[in-house]
């Protein structure tokens, strides 16, 4: 999600059916996060929060979209809403500052951007499947409990921060009574922009602004290969001419970057690893060869099934799992 303003976060905002089975790799950062926020809603999940997305629960949408959150609660209170994405970074959308701005009372949404907030929020990159949670407290949960100096209107952690917001959050809740927390979760699809699954602009802005983390941030092209094939299809190649397009932009020009490539979990371990390293040469070949990139700043690595984004048996899955991951390399 970005803000259409002077002020920019990035994040993107999803939010996950009730008792949706977390989505990432075992050991990963985003399953200790999603682990500790689902631990929290089976103790005090129920009917009375409810979150809306531009008045829908859970319906997809595309990099680009206009968003707005609703958040409602039968019972009133103050809300706290941690959003994590399909790479485990997470977001604090409340509370805010002034925790007054997320209260909520029974009948009367709170909005996310409010209307006197002066911009708007729009869905930026990776695409996946995210979660949002949203936990409504009868006392206020503020930022000094959660240890958050920032006086951002929201407040972004890397994937590796993650779990230790939400270790804070978890202990600062089993000080409260249970009767006075109630918590839900909504899932949602965030899909590409339609012909590309990334404009070249989009690619610019995530590495423009992500990489000033302590972990390089990773983006991830769902290119697509026949079976046991590494060869490109027309779709495939629009995406990698957008990342080329990227890639000379000033603002990423100096950077070099690690091509990984991925694959689901059909086929020997074996044979995936060495299918991985095919395709993520064929599409570093690609941006050479028909992009126009310095070879030097690009090197591949071979990955095959060991490290998928979702660990789902479903078609969406392995999709999201047959990918190549550009990464940039310090």
């Amino acid at each position: 999600m970005m803000i259409s303003s002077s002020k920019k976060v990035y994040f993107l905002i999803a939010i996950a059916a009730l008792g949706m089975p977390s989505i990432g790799f075992a050991g990963s950062d985003r399953d200790a996060t999603i682990e500790q926020l689902d631990a929290i809603l089976a103790n005090e999940g129920d009917d009375s929060v409810r979150v809306l997305v531009n008045d829908g629960e859970g319906a997809p949408v595309r990099i680009g979209d206009e968003l707005v959150y609703h958040f409602e609660s039968s019972s009133p209170g103050y809300l706290t809403a941690v959003h994590v994405d399909t790479q485990g970074a997470a977001t604090l959308l409340y509370p805010r500052v002034d925790v007054e701005e997320g209260r909520v009372h029974a009948g009367q949404a709170v909005q996310l951007p409010a209307l006197t907030d002066g911009f708007q929020f729009s869905v930026q990159p990776p695409v996946g499947r995210d979660l949002v949670y949203a936990i409504v407290t009868k006392v206020p949960i503020t930022r000094q409990d959660l240890e958050i100096e920032s006086r951002d209107v929201v407040v972004s952690f890397e994937s590796h921060q993650a779990p230790g917001l939400v270790r804070l959050l978890s202990k600062v809740l089993d000080s409260r009574a249970s009767k006075e927390i109630h918590v839900a979760s909504v899932a949602q699809q965030i899909d590409g922009r339609g012909s590309v699954q990334y404009r070249s602009l989009d690619i610019v802005s995530f590495f423009g602004e992500r990489t000033r983390s302590i972990r390089p941030a990773k983006l991830d092209l769902q290119i697509q290969f026949a079976t046991n094939s590494a060869e490109l299809d027309a779709a495939s190649r629009r995406n990698i001419d957008e990342f080329a397009q990227a890639l000379k932009d000033p603002k990423l020009r100096s950077m070099k970057f690690r091509v990984a490539g991925h694959t689901d979990v059909r086929g020997s371990e074996q044979h995936n690893l060495g299918l991985s390293g095919r395709r993520a040469e064929t599409v570093r070949s690609y941006l050479i060869r028909s992009g126009g990139i310095d070879e030097s700043r690009l090197e591949i690595q071979a990955l095959g099934e060991t490290t998928p984004l979702m660990q789902e048996d479903s078609a969406y899955a392995r999709q999201m799992n047959r990918r190549v991951e550009f990464t940039p390399v310090r």
